[in-house]
């Protein structure tokens, strides 16, 4: 089957990015598609660059079709991180490739460094698929949507289409990328143990374990001991799954490929020796995972209760939504808003309702509470920071099932939050911005389920530069004011401003 998807310099997977600690990463971005383009460094702070973290409508209007736009990104973190664009859903149609930061002397020893980015993939495009969940028919929304995996972009029924080549007795680091749209993966090898190192760009204490669970944008390298004997080749499993409840139910697809220590080794697979998986369900818990930085977690001034629940609104269309308040993009984007509007940046209405503006003084140490109502798992990813990991429980506060964290919590800066669970997050905004936080399920960010953090808006113009000029000629092309309230118009001349749509079940 064959499909359109989006590559970069004529090819596709687009290649991989690798970088050094204190270099500049410079990407100039030509747009050779039809309709805008971004590029997002997921997992970068972007303290200081702002104008360069690629979310149209809240950093930047979008690089118009024919038009380029250089990305100036200085490197100042390590581990495991992916570039993607964030306009519309693009990045499920390939626009997506690993972004590798190494630091001068790793902590841990190993002896080889490889990346397995896992991809829930389609045989349709992501517009198509948005277009039938957005649909106000309900049979044609909840039409399964099938995917397929694929391992650094190759796939298929045939185990020996994907291969992580080791060699025996050496420590090999892989790096475990979730690029998927919708979907968990549950990894692990056959008859090996794994200790995990880091996760989304944070360096962890080892913690031993047979699987590993990574939702949608989070990122976990693991180590691997290749036994000595290299008369077997194993199976590994990235194995896709949703819908991880309190009740234990779930919906897998499973998903194999070989770990080879010799193209002449026979294949030990365990379903044909009449043993049973070495590679369980039960799961290392991030919150109980220990950050070596260890950083004691700020307190507590201004607390955030989200609501996240999704349901049928009075547009007859299913929506995601934080607290029953859609998001939907501005038309200037919210950066621009706090930069042009003076002693206005501060009002929440300049940046539109749908944009759901979230303001918060400098240094201010927020504390956000998610509470998942839904049937399903969603995943959060926050730009702009790494958050800690406070506390995990279920909505029905039972005490029997809250987990709280040590005293030096894990940071990191994805979310998984199960179905009917809630967890507690916090960060210190100490860098000024205009900063997502969203849904890393995509097609339930396309439904609305994102907000937007204005960070110190009267401190943003003095932590960033002007704002570039090929940014700012992107946005005339493209028709979009490049000052001035959500609407583009002057201060707080909202009238236009659309509210809707609204739950049938109520606000």
């Amino acid at each position: 089957m064959e499909r359109r998807l989006i590559g970069v310099n004529g090819r596709w997977p687009p290649p991989e990015v690798h970088v050094n600690l204190n270099d500049t990463l410079v990407i100039n971005a030509h747009n050779s598609l039809d309709v805008a383009t971004s590029i997002h460094a997921y997992g970068l702070y972007q303290n200081g660059t702002n104008f360069y973290d690629g979310v149209p409508g809240t950093t930047e209007c979008g690089i118009a079709p024919n038009m380029t736009y250089t990305y100036i990104i200085p490197v100042t973190q390590t581990g495991t991180f992916w570039l993607q664009s964030q306009y519309g859903s693009q990045f499920v149609d390939g626009m997506r490739t690993p972004l590798i930061s190494y630091a001068p002397q790793e902590h841990y020893q190993y002896d080889s460094d490889q990346v397995l980015m896992l991809e829930a993939s389609y045989h349709r495009g992501a517009k198509d698929i948005v277009n039938q969940l957005m649909s106000t028919v309900k049979g044609v929304r909840e039409a399964f949507v099938q995917p397929y995996m694929l391992i650094n972009s190759v796939g298929g029924a045939d185990l020996n289409k994907t291969k992580i080549s080791v060699q025996s007795g050496k420590t090999h680091r892989l790096r475990l990328i979730n690029v998927s749209a919708a979907w968990m993966v549950r990894f692990g090898i056959e008859q090996h143990s794994m200790q995990i190192i880091e996760i989304d760009g944070i360096d962890t204490e080892i913690k031993e374990t047979n699987s590993v669970l990574l939702s949608p944008g989070q990122r976990a390298s693991v180590l691997v001991t290749a036994k000595n004997a290299t008369d077997h080749n194993y199976i590994f499993h990235a194995d896709m799954f949703t819908d991880v409840g309190q009740d234990g139910q779930r919906t897998v697809l499973p998903y194999q490929g070989i770990v080879e220590y010799s193209p002449d080794a026979s294949l030990l697979n365990y379903t044909k020796v009449g043993s049973s998986s070495t590679v369980d369900w039960e799961f290392t818990q991030d919150i109980d995972m220990v950050p070596l930085e260890k950083i004691p977690a700020p307190g507590v001034h201004k607390w955030v209760p989200l609501e996240v629940s999704t349901s049928t609104y009075d547009d007859r269309r299913m929506h995601s939504a934080f607290n029953n308040r859609t998001y939907a993009a501005p038309i200037v984007p919210s950066l621009l808003t706090a930069l042009s509007t003076g002693y206005q940046a501060y009002y929440p209405d300049v940046y539109g309702f749908k944009t759901y503006p979230v303001i918060l003084d400098p240094l201010e140490d927020v504390e956000v509470a998610i509470f998942n109502n839904d049937a399903t798992t969603h995943s959060f990813h926050l730009h702009g920071h790494s958050f800690f990991i406070i506390a995990r429980g279920t909505v029905d506060k039972n005490q029997n099932n809250r987990i709280a964290a040590g005293n030096f919590p894990m940071r990191r800066d994805t979310i998984a939050i199960p179905p009917r669970g809630y967890t507690i997050i916090r960060f210190r905004a100490d860098n000024p911005g205009a900063w997502l936080l969203h849904s890393q399920m995509q097609f339930a960010k396309e439904q609305g389920l994102a907000l937007t953090f204005i960070e110190a808006p009267y401190r943003i113009g003095a932590n960033l530069k002007n704002a570039p000029a090929d940014m700012l000629e992107n946005c005339l092309t493209m028709g979009i004011p490049i000052s001035g309230n959500a609407l583009g118009k002057p201060g707080l001349d909202l009238s236009e401003d659309v509210r809707g749509p609204y739950p049938l079940s109520g606000l």
